[in-house]
């Protein structure tokens, strides 16, 4: 009997007594049978679609918080005030959130949940569009995957509770894909689930129709011009035609610092969540003063803007490569940890990778500054795919975003991207031994 529950750190089904049919060979029949595969693809175009409308949201939000309202007023950047009041309106969105039903959910901690129902969807929407627009350091990978997985729950709503679980898994895998901009690394987070066992190998066909469906909503087909792409490549580095032994020396390093960073960041939000779940709204309120402060030091003090502290760090990246001091790049690195590592456990609502591809980039920025020989280009592979695997546990998928991001400079970084995964991997699998970072197993406390 198969039970289509997912948990890892970074995915979680909790349908706790749905189950696929009865034997492995009827299961893998059955969702690979041509109306399986139908449903597959239809859940997929409405998984890229709820995932679209969800980011149109949010830039639009953005756009009208940070440049539109401050240009209106006479600013050519965000005021202090403005700095200071957004987070405080995002906290107040999570809070009012709280009212609802589901009250917000599972936190980045606990990582990606593929069970959140229309009954409860919006109270995690609201959560995230608070968090997000108003600039908190968080992603939009978790809410999107609400999105797709509320919507593909109500489409089927009058189904057997394993077709449901069914669905909403291929609602979210299409929700999350549209963030990528590539279908292939949200296939290989699958890929790695199903070898470690978390997810059963029969629903890889049917997820991977999924997302081929849900890219063709994004990229078009025929006079359908699509709804748009989300590229994840970095201009502004240099292509990396050989490769040196020094850089191979330097990666070492870099991929054991931009690990450490990643998951003392992890550490910090694992301490505040203990402060959450005793004083909720304390917790809210401090994260959105403190990343405030920061990102207003980080702006008065160096030729960095906000964007390197707040919001999920996309953005940013371009311009941490083009800083050239070692004490602006420092102090981004350790204003960003703060924040990120604050909005991971004070109730916030988000998803934890691009923050953490920006400590990595930034980390690898900040090292060869200080040694020069290096290749930055091979650095930021190495502190991408580190600092990503060491905050979603996920090698294969760390090593392909980071080849990815830093897309044109040839592929002989690969190594380096393997470096990076491998080594940032063992540090993060090295303090779980310790229980260290293991989120408490206690809800809430609003």
């Amino acid at each position: 009997m198969y039970t289509l529950r997912v948990r890892t750190s970074l995915i979680s089904t909790a349908t706790k007594d749905a189950a696929l049919p009865t034997s492995e060979p009827d299961a893998s029949r059955a969702v690979t049978s041509p109306k399986a595969l139908v449903l597959a693809a239809g859940l997929g175009v409405v998984g890229a679609i709820a995932a679209s409308l969800f980011l149109a949201v949010i830039s639009l939000g953005q756009t009208a918080l940070w440049e539109k309202l401050p240009e209106s007023l006479g600013y050519d950047q965000p005021p202090w005030w403005l700095i200071v009041l957004g987070p405080l309106v995002g906290a107040a969105c999570v809070v009012a959130a709280w009212k609802l039903p589901g009250k917000t959910g599972l936190g980045p901690l606990d990582g990606f949940h593929f069970d959140v129902r229309p009954a409860v969807v919006g109270s995690v929407l609201l959560a995230a569009v608070g968090t997000i627009i108003c600039g908190l350091s968080l992603g939009p990978e978790a809410p999107l995957i609400a999105c797709g997985t509320a919507i593909a729950a109500f489409l089927v709503r009058k189904q057997p509770a394993q077709a449901q679980q069914f669905a909403m898994v291929l609602g979210g895998v299409a929700a999350i894909g549209a963030i990528f901009g590539n279908p292939f690394v949200t296939g290989f987070v699958l890929l790695e689930f199903a070898a470690m066992g978390a997810l059963p190998a029969m629903i890889l066909i049917p997820a991977f129709v999924a997302l081929a469906a849900g890219y063709l909503v994004q990229v078009g087909v025929g006079p359908f011009t699509g709804l748009g792409t989300h590229s994840l490549a970095v201009d502004g580095l240099a292509s990396y035609t050989q490769v040196r032994v020094i850089d191979l020396v330097g990666a070492l390093g870099i991929a054991l610092a931009s690990a450490a960073v990643a998951v003392l960041a992890r550490g910090v939000g694992i301490q505040v969540l203990g402060l959450a779940r005793r004083y909720a709204v304390v917790a809210l309120v401090a994260t959105a003063v403190i990343t405030s402060a920061l990102a207003l030091l980080v702006r008065s003090s160096s030729d960095a803007s906000i964007d390197a502290v707040m919001f999920s760090g996309q953005e940013g990246i371009a311009e941490i490569l083009t800083l050239t001091s070692v004490s602006t790049v420092l102090l981004v690195v350790i204003a960003k940890l703060v924040a990120y590592g604050f909005a991971l456990g004070s109730g916030f609502r988000g998803g934890p990778i691009f923050p953490a591809v920006f400590l990595g980039v930034a980390t690898a920025t900040v090292l060869t500054l200080v040694f020069p020989a290096l290749s930055l280009t091979a650095m930021v592979v190495v502190g991408i795919a580190a600092s990503t695997a060491a905050a979603l546990k996920l090698p294969f998928t760390s090593a392909l975003l980071a080849l990815l991001i830093v897309a044109g400079a040839g592929m002989d970084i690969a190594p380096f991207a393997i470096i990076g995964a491998v080594l940032g991997l063992m540090v993060r699998l090295a303090l779980d031994r310790t229980g260290l970072l293991d989120v408490p197993n206690r809800e809430p406390a609003h």
